[in-house]
């Protein structure tokens, strides 16, 4: 029966996801209904201005209609001008989510409440923010911000259905004014939410689902959820979050009049309506405050912003050290190899096979030695063997049915139970078996953790492949409330594993498939089972945009397609895509041939090895850009919208921090490719080829491409941190110079930022050990100076090998490039005159003149 599931699943990987498999929405009752349903006038709700209070900081309002029915509203102004509002009926039942945020929010104090004829409003004194509750019937909850009316929860859909068959309820909210809506993360769709109110597809579904083969520009459900959705227009952009994790449906719609021409349905099985409005008004704002609420993740090490090499499977552990080493002997740079479910007995996790890893130990000593680490994959499920360690120190840890038994359904190993990780007893159980004492045969060389499957997948087509959302968790919480969280819990119990097993002495590094609003504070995550085709090379780039400013930030998607054979020029192409993606590996699935670089024709590997080797040289860009998320909370990769607000749908688009323009060749064949130059009064350099050639912003230019070539831009303004001396692992150049490229614009003036520390620990964060500093270009003596932001710099010796200055020629149609070299140690050479060395900083600013 086994070997029958794993060949359906090969076929879904194969020819698409299975609709029959996969329910849309006419199949779910609970969609059916709420999609199609007309609230009648004696069924909304109206507020009773004659029954309200406000206990502490929080505003407790009565709604009511027609036939009786009561609910209460909550609302709570936050800090950071986030506003929360709660909607349950009295003395509810119903779960409310609390892993997703990150802590608390911090409530602030309701100064004002000024009771009219038909609202009541309430304001902070120091804020611009009102929100207004409208009397109605139908109520309304109005926030205005700043110039005025910003975002509307619309009662005229509300509902809450409350009986022992069904807790689902339904509301609208409009985002005025908004010209395109973005999030619901996670679909392999277009950058903006398209319509489907009109019923010309499904709703976008939110139900963490293990969908092989899935399908580009679908609705369906895939691997996370994210309930967030920002509406943005040219000149505002304002945001929702919605924090429940049970199974959901959005119907968008882009009509009605200017005030509420963008707006979003919400279907929800079950759980509480705890929505937080986000005024924006900017795409820095929205994004800063949604992950003010829901966290950032902490700084990588260092390797983990390199290129990973991974298949389904590396059979042996002979395989692994061939692949280790020919990567080295054909000069391909690599941080990591990875292992998939087969490096373990029986497909039982923490162990090692013992005929074809007979010695991991061996192995991972090799695998350091060429300064690479290891990552294996370790999934939620665990088999049901009495001669398991795991299995039997956990049996009362697992998700049970509603009579205390154990559930047990069919996964990799055969006849599983699933960990339970809401409860705090089975995290600190499982984080246990991450200890070099439990998992057996682990050295530090392994360094990253793999959760894979973690939707939870269930081998079952009847459940649509997860657990049966009867089932019970900790607290006697049904699955279905909590179903969308399952992964977020198994990667904190993980990140907790690793900390433990290092004594918090190093960041831990997890990738996890299934994810949550929240996940990005203890994981990265990947895009999940693609395949190897054009489409799915082109919306790789609105899936890790999208995930970006929704706070997952270390996304990626398997280089090459997961499924199926990429032809070489797809290869090459994703290769140099996959460059600009923050997490960047390589992929197959079992039955793919082997796609190894070194494998391919000489120009072939060229190719894929420029591209890795261009990543490379821009690791202090990324891992700067990686600060910078945990200091303010954004992305790192970002479409062209969040800094120029009038290019709404560039999907084919990258900006990577503000300074770096990608437009990679996602089409095959093509000679050209048109590039949109953002902003006015701006100049773009290009760096990815020999020319430098500059170009104006505010056009669109058809570039020639060869199969050499992928476009990258500098920005003028801008100064690049790179390490061009061309090494094979993180670990080889951590200690190599840096060289500056500083791109005048056309005020003659430029600047950057670069960041450091030890790459490793948390003592950037618990002992102010870093460097964070600030360059400006100072056209009239042609100088740097280095300004220290903060951080310690004692023991952070940053030398500077190489000065590149990019200016625009006086027509603006040619580059004029200067080089200054320096010797390897900082010291100075021919023109370049150090009024102080880089390495002795002590927190002054420091000139270089040139």
């Amino acid at each position: 029966m086994i070997r029958f599931l794993i060949l359906l699943a090969f076929c879904a990987s194969a020819y698409g996801a299975d609709h029959n498999l996969f329910k849309n929405c006419t199949r779910i009752p609970f969609c059916a209904k709420l999609r199609d349903q007309t609230v009648d006038a004696a069924s909304q709700f109206a507020l009773d201005m004659m029954n309200f209070k406000k206990v502490g900081e929080v505003a407790y309002f009565s709604l009511i209609n027609e036939k009786n029915e009561a609910l209460q509203l909550q609302i709570s102004l936050l800090k950071g001008n986030q506003v929360r509002i709660k909607i349950a009926e009295v003395n509810h039942s119903r779960h409310e989510l609390v892993d997703a945020l990150d802590g608390e929010p911090d409530i602030i104090s309701i100064d004002n409440m000024i009771v009219m004829e038909d609202s009541i409003s309430m304001t902070n004194s120091p804020s611009t923010i009102n929100v207004t509750v409208q009397k109605g019937p139908p109520f309304a909850v109005v926030l205005y911000y700043g110039e005025g009316l910003q975002l509307m929860l619309n009662g005229n859909r509300l509902v809450m259905e409350n009986s022992d068959d069904s807790k689902a309820f339904a509301f609208e909210v409009n985002f005025v004014g908004a010209s395109k809506l973005y999030g619901l993360y996670h679909h392999a769709y277009k950058l903006a939410l398209g319509k489907t109110a009109d019923g010309s597809s499904d709703p976008f579904r939110l139900r963490n689902s293990d969908t092989a083969g899935y399908e580009v520009g679908s609705t369906m459900a895939l691997y996370g959820s994210i309930p967030a959705i920002y509406g943005h227009s040219s000149n505002k952009t304002v945001g929702i979050f919605l924090n429940n994790a049970a199974e959901q449906w959005v119907d968008i719609d882009y009509e009605g009049d200017e005030l509420t021409n963008g707006s979003a349905y919400f279907m929800v099985e079950s759980g509480t309506l705890d929505l937080f409005l986000l005024p924006g008004p900017t795409p820095k704002d929205v994004v800063r405050q949604y992950t003010n609420l829901t966290g950032v993740a902490h700084l990588p090490q260092l390797w983990t912003l390199g290129y990973h090499q991974c298949r389904w499977s590396y059979m042996t552990q002979e395989d692994v050290k061939d692949v280790v080493a020919n990567m080295v002997t054909n000069d391909f740079p690599m941080d990591a190899i990875w292992l998939d479910i087969d490096y373990t007995e029986g497909k039982r996790y923490f162990t090692w096979n013992p005929d074809n890893f007979s010695d991991p130990i061996e192995m991972q000593k090799n695998i350091s030695y060429s300064g690479k680490k290891l990552v294996t994959i370790l999934d939620p499920h665990i088999k049901v063997d009495e001669d398991y360690p795991v299995y039997v120190g956990a049996k009362d840890y697992f998700v049970k049915w509603a009579n205390g038994t154990n559930f047990q359904g069919d996964c990799w190993p055969g006849l599983s139970s699933y960990l339970d990780f809401l409860n705090p007893e089975a995290r600190d159980y499982y984080a246990s078996w991450y200890s070099y004492e439990k998992f057996q045969g682990t050295t530090e060389t392994l360094a990253g953790i793999w959760n894979d499957m973690n939707e939870p997948s269930v081998f079952d087509d009847s459940l649509e492949k997860t657990l049966p959302f009867e089932t019970i968790h900790y607290g006697n919480i049904l699955h279905r409330d909590v179903h969308n969280i399952y992964g977020l819990m198994q990667t904190k119990a993980t990140h907790q594993g690793l900390m433990q097993r290092d004594n918090g002495t190093k960041r831990p590094f997890v990738l996890t498939r299934s994810h949550f609003a929240g996940s990005q504070r203890y994981a990265a995550m990947w895009t999940g089972d693609n395949t190897a085709g054009w489409d799915y090379l082109a919306i790789s780039y609105a899936e890790c945009l999208i995930s970006n400013i929704l706070g997952m930030v270390f996304c990626g998607a398997d280089i090459g397609g997961f499924a199926g054979n990429p032809e070489p020029e797809l290869l090459q192409r994703w290769y140099q895509a996959g460059a600009w993606f923050p997490f960047y590996r390589g992929h197959a699935e079992n039955i793919s041939p082997r796609r190894e670089p070194y494998l391919y024709s000489k120009d072939v590997q060229e190719v894929i090895r420029n591209a890795i080797k261009l990543r490379y040289k821009h690791i202090p860009v990324w891992y700067t850009l990686f600060y910078e998320h945990t200091r303010y909370g954004d992305p790192v990769i970002r479409p062209l919208f969040y800094h120029y607000s009038e290019l709404l749908e560039l999907e084919t688009h990258l900006l990577l921090g503000s300074d770096i323009l990608v437009r990679p060749v996602v089409e095959a064949g093509v000679t050209s490719v048109a590039v949109n130059f953002p902003g006015t009064d701006e100049i773009w350099y290009r760096v990815d080829d020999e020319s430098w050639s500059v170009h104006t912003g505010n056009t669109v230019e058809n570039v020639i491409v060869t199969i050499k070539d992928s476009p990258v831009y500098y920005k003028g303004g801008s100064i690049i941190v790179r390490k061009d001396t061309e090494k094979l692992s993180t670990r080889e150049m951590r200690d190599d110079p840096y060289t500056l490229y500083v791109n005048v614009d056309l005020n003659n003036s430029a600047e950057g930022r670069i960041y450091l520390d030890d790459y490793t620990s948390f003592d950037y964060l618990n002992n102010n050990q870093y460097l964070y500093m600030n360059m400006v270009y100072i056209p009239a003596t042609r100088g740097l100076r280095f300004e220290v932001i903060d951080g310690d710099a004692e023991g952070l010796s940053p030398v500077i090998q190489r000065i590149v200055i990019s200016e625009p020629t006086e027509n603006v149609l040619g580059v004029r490039k200067t080089v200054y070299t320096t010797t390897s140690n900082g010291t100075a050479l021919g023109d370049i005159d150090f009024v102080k060395q880089m390495r002795t900083l002590e927190g002054r600013d420091l000139i270089l003149r040139l």
